[in-house]
């Protein structure tokens, strides 16, 4: 089992406000040990089609938004500047993002997979791994630009992944049974920007499987990119 001798800095990356609602339950756990949590959004999902009014009020609601659930999971909401439906992999977001990832000093961070699915693969999601990965990379070195030095300490980096299997390789499941009403709490802010999308219902019935694989209620599942350290024993 690893022990820390500090809170951990973990760092969430997500395209739009809500694109989280697969980790919810584990930000939880990490909040509630102790350690440190940060949602950076690399947009402020303006473009987000079930919500009425002009793109400037619906970022305004999804600031609301992400203001609720930062008290509901005991976490720091950043919001980005790209455009919604706009998120491209270059060096200048890459960069943005790097500059973030060096003040905030994460050593875990949680970023989308690169999906095929619709809904799923939406380019900005895909896209987003994508800049996490880079930005990880420039984090490493200095830019004359930057407030903050160089983050070079080793990272994990994990993705949440969909109906995995017990044998899957690089699965790690996490017990978020303890979490389910905070999650729930966040999908009632969240209903609205969801629209005809059952995601509630969708990722109940995930955690309800995943958990049936390891014996707990629910859980959350991810596969792991990145170590940052051994362990000194299997588990």
């Amino acid at each position: 089992m690893i022990t820390e001798d500090r809170p951990l800095n973990v760092v969430a990356v997500f395209a739009h406000p809500d694109d989280e609602a697969g980790a919810l339950g584990t930000l939880a756990n990490h909040s509630e040990r102790g350690d440190n949590i940060y949602v950076v959004m690399l947009t402020h999902g303006e473009n987000a089609s079930s919500l009425k009014g002009t793109p400037e009020e619906i970022a305004k609601t999804r600031e609301g938004h992400v203001s609720k659930i930062e008290e509901i999971i005991g976490a720091k909401y950043i919001l980005m500047d790209i455009p919604d439906s706009g998120v491209t992999p270059s060096i200048e977001n890459a960069k943005k993002l790097a500059s973030i990832f060096k003040k905030l000093k994460p050593d875990i961070v949680i970023t989308w997979g690169e999906y095929k699915t619709l809904g799923l693969g939406h380019p900005d999601h895909r896209y987003t791994h994508t800049i996490t990965l880079d930005a990880l990379s420039y984090a490493r070195y200095k830019n004359n630009n930057d407030e903050h030095p160089p983050h070079r300490e080793p990272v994990s980096l994990y993705t949440p992944i969909e109906g995995a299997g017990i044998s899957d390789a690089g699965i790690i499941y996490i017990d978020v049974s303890p979490q389910f009403d905070k999650v729930m709490r966040c999908f009632d802010v969240y209903e609205e920007a969801y629209g005809q999308w059952p995601v509630r219902k969708y990722v109940v019935s995930e955690m309800s499987a995943n958990g049936m694989f390891l014996g707990v209620e629910y859980a959350e599942v991810f596969k792991k990119i990145l170590w940052r350290k051994a362990r000194s024993y299997l588990d």
